[in-house]
């Protein structure tokens, strides 16, 4: 018998829209989302502050933002990990993960005997640098596509420009501001001066737009031809349950799990995504 302590408990879940879009006269597409219900429930679960630019709240909902934002260029992608390790900060790794059936969920480890506490002037000051940017593409068939890089850049979107450039070998950009994420990616034909229109047109808009709504961000790129070609909605989800912890404790060794095993030979274990707790009946 498995209990789950339910978190989401008087908490609905309520889901944020990506847009979908092309600029025609730019040779450009692009998809951007508000995901302010993600971030708010992210943080909830996680017990992380939503408020202070930099912290690790922010850093860690523009992680799951960013994470969206791949999947939407992976024609066919089932499912987007995008996992960030630092180098002795505070933050030791942040993962993501977003699933082709509109679920997202992810998880902040914090490096033993460092505080999380203070104010911090850049995401890269939570993890320490080099940073190193691992990404799972998996596409739903054959073997995923995984790829790895250091990068030593001061914001998380730049970090994933470098990635997209190096690893991944397309021609895009990508703005991640408060809960607000936005990424262009340059599509055949595109050529500089296409290029150079479209992000012309990015750096001038005002950043207190991204405060606003999506479609009120876009109106921006009425000049290079916007034409919205589809909406996904996204929430925070996991699927964790007793048989999915029963087949992670199989790969332990005997001895630990021995340790583990409460007085009524159980062993409780939670979820590291959500922070639900399983109690397992130990086979030991």
């Amino acid at each position: 018998m498995v209990k789950n302590s339910d978190l989401t408990k008087n908490h609905p879940q309520a889901s944020d829209t990506l847009i979908r879009f092309l600029l025609p006269e730019a040779r450009v597409r692009g998809a951007i989302i508000r995901a302010s219900h993600l971030r708010a429930e992210a943080c909830r679960i996680h017990g992380l502050a939503e408020g202070a630019r930099h912290a690790p709240g922010e850093l860690f909902a523009q992680t799951l933002i960013a994470s969206i934002l791949l999947l939407s260029i992976s024609k066919g992608g089932v499912r987007q990990v995008l996992q960030i390790d630092g180098n002795q900060g505070p933050i030791s790794r942040i993962l993501a993960e977003t699933r082709g059936n509109h679920g997202v969920r992810g998880y902040v480890d914090w490096h033993d005997g460092i505080s999380s506490h203070g104010q911090k002037p850049s995401p890269l000051s939570w993890l320490g640098s080099p940073v190193t940017i691992s990404t799972v593409r998996d596409l739903g068939f054959g073997q995923p596509y995984i790829s790895t890089i250091h990068s030593e850049a001061e914001f998380l979107a730049d970090m994933l420009v470098e990635y997209l450039n190096k690893s991944v070998q397309i021609r895009a950009d990508i703005l991640l501001h408060h809960d607000t994420g936005l990424m262009l990616e340059a599509m055949p034909g595109c050529k500089d001066e296409h290029w150079f229109s479209a992000i012309e047109t990015l750096v001038a808009i005002p950043n207190k737009t991204f405060d606003d709504k999506a479609e009120n961000v876009l109106k921006a790129f009425d000049s290079l031809g916007l034409n919205i070609v589809g909406r996904d909605t996204y929430s925070w989800r996991c699927d964790c349950d007793g048989e999915s912890m029963a087949r992670m404790l199989a790969k332990m060794p005997t001895e630990t799990l021995c340790e583990l095993q409460g007085a009524d030979g159980k062993i409780t274990v939670s979820c590291r995504y959500c922070g639900k707790s399983h109690s397992l009946k130990s086979t030991t």
